[in-house]
């Protein structure tokens, strides 16, 4: 059973925020999943939902280009995404399952306001 919450985010900065931020939190199959937008849990969901996987590796160029900065500096390096640091284990289709109907839920209930 998966266990879906949301928590306010410690500043350590010492700046405040008018705005109070939160996480996402969604416990299952024995991971945490942790995120700061309904944007990125969508994007999680996107990632869960496709059986087969594209290229785990982008040039650094090509990611460079996508979020605007500068790639002489990285030129040749490889850069890894944020769902390459998933644990495999969540990649089998038991536990994708799992994880897929749990974040769709939380997706539902982050949208209807009941988070």
């Amino acid at each position: 059973m998966a266990r879906i919450s949301k928590l306010p985010v410690e500043r350590h900065d010492g700046k405040a925020s008018l705005v109070p931020e939160h996480v996402i939190v969604v416990r299952v199959a024995s991971f945490v999943f942790r995120f700061e937008s309904v944007e990125r849990l969508r994007e999680c969901i996107k990632y869960y939902e496709r059986k087969t996987r594209p290229s785990s590796r982008i040039a650094a160029r090509t990611l460079a280009a996508e979020l605007g900065e500068d790639w002489r500096e990285q030129r040749g390096w490889e850069v890894e995404r944020w769902f390459e640091r998933l644990p495999m284990y969540l990649l089998e289709d038991p536990k994708r399952q799992k994880v897929l109907k749990a974040l769709s839920r939380a997706l539902a209930l982050a949208e209807s306001g009941k988070l």
